[in-house]
């Protein structure tokens, strides 16, 4: 008779994030909040892949599973709290640029609507939603979108690119469009 044994992880691993002692953290309702003078920024969780303790000046994102879709969503809740407290010492900043060879293509800022008109001739402009606490700045061609949350950066780049997207239209023909350039790092 032959025994097969095969390792078992016994272990959930922890991800532990050390606070600088200038910012200040509470840990809410599916929430942690992060404070430092007079920025003040959130970080949503779901309850149910995760729980987040506090320990003195750091926080314990512990999985509530051993599964793979745990570990990755408390992966994930680590690199988004880590880019959060590193938010508040430096700008994220991602370049666009837009590109035309058919119609000229002109890109304008209103309130929080970034606003795409004449994109291949079309009379209705294409409206894209700012997330808050993102700057977007026009000079020409050129596209240079800040903030202190990489997310929400990242996230407004990633909707105007794909807002100028053709469909059922040859790439390498038709390359209109406004595209990322350089993420923010």
């Amino acid at each position: 008779m032959i025994f097969v044994t095969k390792k078992i992880k016994n272990e959930i691993k922890e991800n532990i994030i050390e606070v600088p002692k200038d910012i200040t953290f509470k840990i809410d309702d599916h929430k942690v909040i992060f404070e430092k003078g007079d920025l003040k920024q959130e970080v949503l969780y779901n309850h149910v892949y995760v729980s987040v303790v506090q320990k003195e000046n750091s926080i314990v994102i512990r999985p509530n599973n051993k599964k793979k879709t745990y570990l990755a969503v408390s992966n994930t809740l680590r690199k988004i709290m880590n880019n959060t407290i590193e938010g508040f010492t430096k700008e994220f900043v991602c370049k666009m640029q837009v590109v035309y060879s058919h119609f000229p293509i002109t890109t304008k800022v209103n309130k929080d609507k970034f606003i795409i008109t004449n994109f291949y001739g079309e009379k209705k402009p294409r409206v894209v939603n700012i997330a808050s606490n993102v700057k977007i700045e026009i000079n020409g061609k050129d596209i240079t979108l800040s903030g202190r949350d990489k997310q929400a950066v990242g996230q407004t780049a990633g909707n105007i690119e794909s807002k100028t997207k053709l469909k059922d239209k040859d790439y390498r023909v038709f390359d209109d469009g406004i595209y990322i350039v350089e993420k923010s790092k």
